[in-house]
């Protein structure tokens, strides 16, 4: 997958540096945006976490109380896209179940593996972010990377309700018995991959400005 990750570092900065009651929302549309480009893998997770965490810092700079609570929202928009992300996997997920004769549980244990370390990645991220900083800075960063792993985030959240569904299914519905050869895992893995970044691109689109007025307009004709 092709990420321009500079691109997003940018995006995020602009609208960290922006007004603080939309930053959350702004960079959740950012983050969906990045995600739903192509194949919605562990190699795109972590790469758009880390230019969103990267962007985000560097619109809160220079670190005061506003440019604190202004980075905080900015991790809350990341959150809450990591959590869609998960549960547009989840939907891809669900559609394979139903069509359990084409998928083998291996095969969907291999397409959830990159979300099961999710919450602890982000939260080890803003960690090491945390260690390179000094001052409010380091301060902002390791008071919510503590809130995180106490009270844990809505991807976690997510990320665990689907692996709850699969562990049912696997017990509760008779599985493909073809070959499970690692070209075939691959094979189930992307285009599993590939539903979910199409179940998000959706999303992602009814969350880019103007998409409510164009969908009221398209009713209207």
């Amino acid at each position: 997958m092709s990420l321009d990750t500079r691109q997003i570092e940018r995006d995020v900065e602009a609208a960290v540096g922006a007004d603080t009651a939309s930053i959350a929302e702004r960079v959740r549309a950012i983050t969906l945006a990045a995600l739903s480009e192509g194949r919605l893998d562990g190699q795109a997770l972590r790469a758009v976490m880390n230019a969103v965490l990267e962007g985000a810092q560097k619109g809160a700079m220079p670190v005061d109380a506003e440019r604190s609570a202004a980075f905080k929202e900015a991790m809350h928009g990341l959150d809450q896209a990591m959590a869609s992300a998960a549960q547009a996997t989840q939907l891809a997920m669900q559609e394979a179940i139903g069509r359990s004769a084409e998928f083998s549980r291996e095969g969907l244990r291999q397409t959830l593996e990159p979300f099961s370390s999710l919450e602890n990645d982000f939260i080890g991220a803003l960690s090491d972010a945390a260690r390179k900083t000094s001052g409010e800075a380091r301060s902002t960063l390791s008071e919510l990377a503590e809130h995180m792993r106490h009270s844990g985030t809505a991807a976690g959240a997510r990320v665990r309700d689907a692996v709850a569904e699969l562990a049912h299914a696997s017990s509760s519905l008779a599985w493909s018995q073809f070959d499970s050869g690692m070209q075939t895992l691959r094979n189930q893995a992307d285009l599993l991959a590939g539903l979910a970044a199409g179940v998000l691109r959706g999303l992602a689109d009814r969350l880019q400005p103007g998409a409510g007025e164009n969908e009221r307009k398209d009713t209207q004709r």
